[in-house]
């Protein structure tokens, strides 16, 4: 994190502060009594005098978008703002942030209305800075409030928002630009104890520097810096691919008039007036004709279409055809993330056959686990693979390294020739109430495997692409009958045989070894 702003409100702390003589502030906020980030009086010091410093606040004209109990206007008057409107759409935190700021008289204006209207009947350069804490991600169109939000400020805009879920869980990168949708984000309601869930999205502080640009305003600085402790906890970017705690960050934009403002396509396109880029001589377009014409060489019908192998140029494109291909690819991942976490060993030893480019013991490790192995046939794949595992390149099961306390086998076993023994080799090397999870393609008919072509067909693949894998795959990808699998399974020693997902034509099971 970046060096946070000096304000001169340092020498405060130990003094006065806004909210020593009402402490109403925190102790009538019923978020006070929420488990995940309860609202406190040093969490609210110390957030405010980040987000908003006495000397970017004195004299200026404060809006406060999704203001609940007015808070930042209590901090914000008290260091000197010529004014403070807060706009909230629950009635009760409009009620009693009317009541709770009636001391600054008309300096304040406590609107009962949704941000998106209030925005759009408000007047250009009405305010100087605009502050949207904690509610950004609220909503499903971020570019919309932005745009909105930089039209009335005059000087800046304040984000204090989320990292996206794919960040938080370690499967983006920091430094994408992106905007993840969300089904279930959470807002606090007004009174009692809860939340509504709904639809919205989360956006990265890349992409939030883009949709500024788009609107004039730059970033001076990079993110604010908060001081950790127990109040701030949510602010603790370590924590980031390890936890499932909505991690937060905040940023500050500034109006930049030097600054050429950028784009976008839908901005240029009726004057043809943006960046162009030549079919025929531009070295980036080149390299893209170049490979979509070896792509659609090898993807042709009149192509033999071979044998499947997890060779090189499948390890490079493994992710993005399994997430593609396999239903409940990513939930079944998670289902064994959180199956060993049940388990209540803190350390135990796993081992996922068929490890291909590891996402599942990046998962695993991302969860805290560090006795991790993986048994891969394909040399390319493992190439690709996360390489803070143990790697092992064997067909067979590596018993000499066991006991395992878990052995997670999915997607797996249908392209082992003899998987019978395997399974009989993979119970020899478990330890004493084990936990096996097996998943796998079973036999199906003709109207479920169609079901299974439709799954492909609605997550982008072609029916060539269909065609060319149905037959690369015959003899290779052998299926067994549902029922087989709970026959070998007993047959080989295997208790408390148990469904734990199916989709389609794959079925996912959870066994014990005898304790």
């Amino acid at each position: 994190m970046s060096v946070n702003l000096t304000t001169s409100t340092d020498h405060l702390f130990g003094g006065e502060l806004p909210f020593d003589k009402y402490p109403a502030f925190y102790e009538e906020d019923n978020r006070r009594n929420r488990g995940f980030n309860p609202t406190s009086k040093d969490f609210l010091e110390v957030k405010f005098k980040v987000l908003l410093p006495e000397q970017l606040v004195k004299d200026k004209r404060i809006l406060d978008l999704g203001s609940c109990y007015g808070a930042a206007g209590q901090w914000a008057l008290f260091y000197g703002a010529a004014s403070y409107t807060g706009v909230e759409v629950q009635e009760t935190y409009v009620e009693q942030s009317r009541s709770l700021l009636a001391h600054w008289g008309d300096k304040v204006n406590i609107v009962h209305q949704d941000v998106t209207s209030f925005l759009l009947d408000t007047p250009d350069d009405t305010y100087d800075l605009v502050l949207l804490a904690g509610m950004l991600y609220h909503f499903v169109d971020t570019k919309k409030i932005i745009d909105q939000s930089c039209r009335v400020s005059t000087d800046q805009v304040v984000i204090e928002t989320n990292y996206p879920p794919g960040m938080r869980s370690g499967k983006l990168p920091l430094d994408v630009a992106v905007t993840e949708y969300v089904t279930d984000q959470e807002v606090n309601l007004d009174k009692g104890n809860q939340s509504m869930l709904g639809i919205s999205a989360t956006t990265s502080m890349p992409a939030l520097d883009i949709l500024f640009r788009l609107n004039g305003f730059a970033k001076k600085e990079n993110k604010l810096s908060f001081p950790l402790g127990k109040n701030t906890v949510i602010y603790d970017e370590s924590a980031l691919g390890q936890s499932d705690l909505q991690i937060r960050f905040a940023v500050r934009y500034l109006r930049d008039t030097s600054q050429k403002p950028l784009t976008t396509l839908e901005s240029n396109l009726p004057t043809q007036s943006g960046q162009k880029r030549s079919w025929v001589d531009d070295p980036v377009a080149l390299a893209r004709t170049e490979q979509y014409q070896q792509q659609s060489k090898e993807l042709s019908s009149e192509a033999p279409a071979g044998e499947w192998k997890f060779d090189a140029q499948v390890a490079e494109v493994f992710d993005g055809i399994a997430r593609r291909e396999i239903p409940d690819y990513l939930r079944v991942i998670d289902l064994c993330v959180n199956i060993i976490a049940k388990g209540g060993q803190a350390q135990p030893k796993v081992i996922d056959v068929g490890s291909a480019t590891g996402e599942t013991l990046r998962q695993l490790h991302q969860a805290g686990y560090r006795d991790l192995y993986g048994v891969e046939a394909s040399q390319d794949m493992i190439a690709k693979s996360f390489d803070q595992a143990t790697l092992i390149h064997s067909e067979h099961f590596p018993e000499s390294e066991g006991p395992f306390d878990y052995v997670l086998n999915n997607w797996t076993l249908h392209f082992i020739k003899d998987p019978l023994s395997y399974l009989s080799a993979t119970m020899r090397a478990m330890a004493p109430g084990a936990t096996l999870v097996l998943t796998d393609k079973v036999s199906s008919s003709d109207d479920i495997h169609e079901l299974y072509y439709d799954y492909k067909r609605t997550n982008g693949v072609t029916e060539e692409e269909i065609q060319k894998k149905r037959a690369q795959i015959a003899g290779v990808l052998v299926t067994y009958p549902f029922t087989w699998y709970l026959n070998a399974l007993s047959s080989v020693g295997f208790e408390d045989i148990e469904i734990i997902n199916a989709n389609t034509s794959f079925v996912s099971f959870l066994a014990k070894k005898p304790a």
